[in-house]
């Protein structure tokens, strides 16, 4: 699946060196059953996934704005929108009016650790039509916990980003910490902000993806942030909502600004 990509904000996905944010497997889903799910574009161009979760705040990863925080003027956010080329609705669109970035985020240095963003809006989304908010879930996994991922990034390895990609959704499972570290660890350094998942045949996110939600039982519980190439049989990582740091600063930032 998805990945982070250097300069699409689509995932950090390194191999040997670059990073990845698309999901590869899983199967092409409709919007409706990820009404929360949004995409960011930056000067309009595609730059990632992202979760409502209030009326007038996107969660998302830090990178996919290439870690600006503070007021922010070319950023905007696309709702209900099923393949990227879709025509969209004056009422499915909005402009960020600021960024909160983790202070622990540090941008372009190969450590992706703390990749997380808040968005604010300039006006909320109608949460009573078609859009609406995902619950997050600050709470520590299970082993092998089964989880969903869902966005708009490459379907293969070293694909280039499809302009007109449609959505799509895997199910992957989460890795053993220590396993992930081992794993990845010589890559970029993997911490307690971040946890790892893969799906069966590889099935993973790749570049594009970056942003978007990693779900347990339907409650958003992190963002695609990185990984090592995509579908090679190496999981993903993502950044961990249930941290201490994490849940902090998603709580005080909504409960400041959204």
């Amino acid at each position: 699946m998805l990945k982070l990509f250097v300069g699409l904000c689509l995932l950090h996905f390194l191999e040997g060196s670059p990073p990845h944010g698309k999901i590869v497997g899983g199967d092409f889903a409709s919007i409706a059953d990820y009404p929360h799910l949004v995409n960011l574009r930056i000067k309009g161009i595609y730059h990632g996934g992202g979760s409502l979760i209030t009326p007038t705040c996107v969660l998302t990863a830090a990178h996919c704005i290439f870690g600006q925080n503070g007021f922010i003027n070319n950023v905007a956010v696309h709702a209900q929108q099923q393949c990227l080329g879709d025509p969209v609705l004056e009422e499915q669109v909005r402009t960020v009016l600021y960024a909160s970035v983790s202070p622990n985020y540090k941008h372009g240095i190969r450590n992706y650790d703390s990749d997380i963003a808040i968005l604010k809006l300039t006006r909320p989304f109608d949460i009573t039509g078609k859009a609406s908010l995902v619950k997050l879930d600050f709470n520590e996994l299970p082993a092998n916990a089964n989880l969903t991922v869902a966005g708009w990034g490459s379907t293969y390895h070293k694909e280039l980003q499809n302009p007109n990609q449609c959505l799509k959704a895997a199910q992957v499972h989460l890795v053993p910490q220590q396993e992930c570290i081992t794993e990845l660890g010589s890559f970029s350094p993997v911490t307690e902000n971040m946890f790892c998942a893969i799906g069966e045949n590889a099935t993973d996110t790749c570049p594009g993806d970056s942003g978007g939600p990693i779900l347990f039982e339907n409650r958003l519980t992190g963002i695609v942030s990185w990984g090592v190439g995509c579908g090679l049989g190496l999981p993903g990582v993502y950044t961990k909502l249930g941290s201490p740091a994490m849940t902090s600063f998603v709580k005080s930032v909504i409960e400041r600004h959204c």
